[in-house]
């Protein structure tokens, strides 16, 4: 527990926290957080959202905190107290208000009128949203996880395209690739194939993505976004929250509810603020991808037009750093420093084909 407490920024150190009934250090550790407001919370609804807020921040101080017992979202199944002796426990002065964790004030409003229209309508709005496509947001709002969401989904694949990865390049059909930018940053997905037997008994695979499990998933969706700034530096608040709805649909397990639309609103808007922190995306090792194109004009499979871009690619590069005035052992060693990859005798014949 202290080395939790440790971790958490001081302006977000809960103002107790303490060892609960069933703790036992470094077996079992089991504690208790206690969040003092400065005004009252009068609805579960309210609670869960705050609830759910600050164990979001917790997972963006603290990499790979997971929320071990989720009856804690619930109002209703509080329990404070411990009345063993070795209870360990600390406390401050620290008061929240709604907004510390990143709440819009307005929206966690009790007043009647905004609850009345939130039981008539069924949509949430947040009053100081920097989103300005009110239908977007509607539809938002008034989606729920796997009612409605394709459809959302499909409504606007073509003014918020999924993006996955930094956009390419238009080329060619002539050209069989396509140049990866300098700045070219990806979404790592994971896959496995699960085998299947056809009728006739041959054993064929299918390839299915591995979903994003409860323990890092705000914390992936958040890095996800701030990935996605990379890619498209103008990007808006409503593309990454269209892109992160996407991201729920197909790569997430979502079975426990837990990542709802709140959330997803939460992390779009904290990473689409987000200014400090940076993010060291993976360096991407390939210099080119397979232009579809050419594939479709001279009807080649992938490996075919990869074979011949890959040829044409290292004959650019020989003809830009070859030096006529090296031999060609010396060339060879050049080459090779310069991380260009080709045998003797390739070289040789390449030298030969150019009548050098």
């Amino acid at each position: 527990m202290n080395d939790f407490y440790l971790s958490l920024k001081d302006e977000h150190k809960p103002t107790i926290i303490y060892t609960t009934y069933s703790n036992i250090d470094n077996i079992n550790n089991r504690f208790r957080l206690i969040y003092v407001f400065n005004e009252p919370i009068r609805s579960n609804e309210y609670y869960r959202g705050i609830a759910n807020t600050i164990v979001y921040n917790i997972q963006k101080e603290i990499e790979g905190f997971d929320l071990k017992d989720k009856t804690c979202l619930n109002a209703s199944q509080q329990f404070a107290g411990n009345g063993n002796d070795n209870v360990v426990y600390y406390y401050n002065d620290n008061i929240f208000c709604f907004t510390d964790f990143g709440f819009d004030e307005n929206y966690l409003s009790n007043s009647d009128s905004i609850l009345k229209k939130e039981r008539k309508n069924n949509i949430q709005t947040d009053l100081k949203s920097p989103i300005g496509n009110t239908e977007f947001m509607k539809d938002f709002w008034g989606m729920s996880y796997k009612r409605n969401e394709e459809i959302f989904i499909r409504k606007y694949a073509e003014i918020y395209p999924f993006i996955e990865a930094t956009p390419l390049p238009e080329t060619d059909s002539d050209t069989p690739y396509i140049l990866l930018p300098d700045n070219y940053v990806k979404i790592a997905r994971y896959w496995y194939k699960e085998p299947l037997t056809k009728g006739d008994g041959t054993i064929v695979y299918k390839s299915h993505a591995v979903k994003l499990k409860s323990g890092h998933r705000r914390k992936l969706l958040y890095d996800g976004c701030l990935l996605r700034k990379i890619m498209l530096p103008e990007i808006t608040m409503e593309h990454l929250l269209y892109c992160l709805v996407c991201e729920r649909r197909y790569y997430v397990d979502n079975q426990d509810k837990v990542i709802t639309n709140k959330i997803l609103y939460q992390i779009a808007k904290d990473a689409w603020n987000d200014t400090k922190r940076s993010i060291k995306p993976k360096k991407e090792e390939r210099q080119f991808v397979v232009n579809p194109k050419y594939c479709e004009k001279y009807g080649v499979n992938k490996q075919a037009a990869r074979n011949i871009a890959t040829k044409m690619l290292l004959d650019l590069q020989l003809k830009q750093l070859y030096d006529t005035n090296l031999s060609v052992k010396e060339n060879l060693e050049s080459l090779k420093n310069q991380g260009i990859k080709i045998g003797k005798s390739s070289l040789y014949n390449w030298v030969k084909s150019q009548k050098i």
